[in-house]
């Protein structure tokens, strides 16, 4: 078993760093929270100060946040991860960043004598709590082996998937597909309701049809149709992925039209208040903009 420092238990770490003490592996864990830290002491988790304190007594060092700005300041920052960098030691980096972020700090990290992977994940609060995460790293495939007892206690699906910032740029990609098939399946509601459709019958078709996907099974009915947002994804973080493929694509000269659409109707959704929903709440824009409802009134 491994010793692995912790940093980011939220909504997707909290879980994630359940499994890997389910599974045996030793952890020391960062946390401002007076609640988090009882929570993890009493699971057997070792309290450490500062990311530095972490990487000290750890072999690998996971970090799964919000945005590029906490991840450069965990692993470079002061009392960061750098501090303690050695030959042997690994920083994985889990949260969804951009590919040139994670080369500019897997760059200062070799110079310290520590390797990095990025790992991001993919499968939401429930796939982090049943650890069936899809997992796709980039980096060294022999640092991709060394973790892959780390991975398996948090992932189900695992893919090793090129070089460093190769698992962003897969990552941003699968965003950038999911928020946009989201943006549609509002559309194509609001479109509906407009017509007088029968948005129940309809669902069903498109669930044996063409038109199905994963996300129209998981969000069709249980969030648009029900006009329930509880948040899974927030409309917020995919504002944010969608900008970083945008600024990549930007970078790369590729034209992504239909992404820029999709990230302004996520704009819209946030300046309407649904920046804590699910992101499936991009529905909401599109059946404001088209002047009907979508949802039958709910009884009362």
């Amino acid at each position: 078993m491994s010793t692995v420092g912790f940093i980011g238990l939220g909504a997707m770490g909290g879980p994630m760093a359940r499994n890997l003490l389910r599974a045996g592996h030793s952890l020391n864990f960062c946390s401002r929270r007076r609640e988090v830290v009882e929570e993890f002491e009493a699971l057997g988790g070792r309290h450490a100060a500062t990311p530095a304190e972490a990487a000290r007594v750890s072999e690998f060092i996971i970090t799964i946040v919000t945005a590029d700005a906490e991840v450069g300041e965990i692993a470079l920052g002061k009392n960061g991860v750098i501090e303690a960098a050695a030959p042997g030691k690994l920083f994985v980096d889990m949260s969804t960043i951009g590919p040139q972020t994670v080369r500019t700090i897997a760059a200062a990290l070799r110079a310290a004598g520590m390797g990095m992977l990025d790992a991001p994940v993919s499968g939401g609060p429930g796939g982090a709590a049943a650890a069936t995460l899809a997992i796709m790293a980039g980096g060294e495939a022999a640092d991709f082996e060394r973790c892959r007892p780390i991975f398996q206690a948090v992932g189900k699906h695992l893919f090793h998937v090129g070089p460093l910032g190769a698992g962003q740029t897969i990552k941003l990609v699968n965003q950038l597909i999911g928020g946009g098939i989201m943006a549609l399946v509002g559309e194509g509601f609001a479109l509906a309701a407009a017509a007088g459709a029968d948005l129940k019958a309809m669902t069903e078709v498109i669930k044996k049809s063409s038109g199905n996907s994963t996300l129209f099974e998981a969000r069709a009915e249980k969030f648009v149709l029900a006009d329930d947002y509880p948040p899974g994804f927030t409309v917020e973080l995919m504002r944010k992925d969608l900008a970083l493929a945008l600024d990549l694509a930007q970078a790369l000269q590729v034209p992504l039209p239909v992404s820029a659409a999709a990230f302004q109707l996520y704009t819209a959704a946030m300046h309407q208040g649904r920046r804590g929903d699910d992101f499936a709440a991009v529905a909401k824009v599109c059946e404001s903009a088209a002047g009907v409802k979508i949802a039958a009134p709910r009884q009362s």
